[in-house]
């Protein structure tokens, strides 16, 4: 199972009242803060699958980002106003349907890293 990605993926109704790409919860991360993670998630045949247990949805980005080596978004302690207006935007942006919700944190943090050396 895999977040959505709009190179393989089609949206498709899960019961949300229309197409959906990814309907996105706002938890506690392990590190202490908050994170950002899909309760729609994808199996190997393109299907979706809604994950109601917010347990289970955890489980499974955690697991992912273990596998993949990727990261969903994160934000400070008690910071769910942040992470909700977050995904609220993201959604507002057409959500996974151009981007993908995970990302290289380590990548991205060597690039700026790069570029802040470059600047100076």
């Amino acid at each position: 199972m895999e977040p959505f990605d709009y190179m393989k993926h089609k949206p498709q109704d899960v019961g949300l009242g229309g197409p959906s790409t990814e309907y996105l919860i706002t938890v506690d991360s392990p590190e202490g803060g908050v994170m950002v993670i899909p309760s729609i998630w994808w199996d190997a045949d393109g299907a979706p699958n809604l994950i109601k247990d917010q347990q289970a949805a955890i489980a499974m980005a955690t697991q992912y980002e273990e596998e993949s080596g990727l990261q969903f978004p994160r934000f400070g302690a008690k910071a769910y106003q942040e992470a909700d207006e977050f995904a609220e935007g993201r959604s507002k942006a057409g959500g996974a349907s151009t981007s993908f919700l995970a990302r290289d944190v380590k990548q991205e943090k060597a690039t700026a890293a790069k570029t802040f050396k470059e600047a100076l």
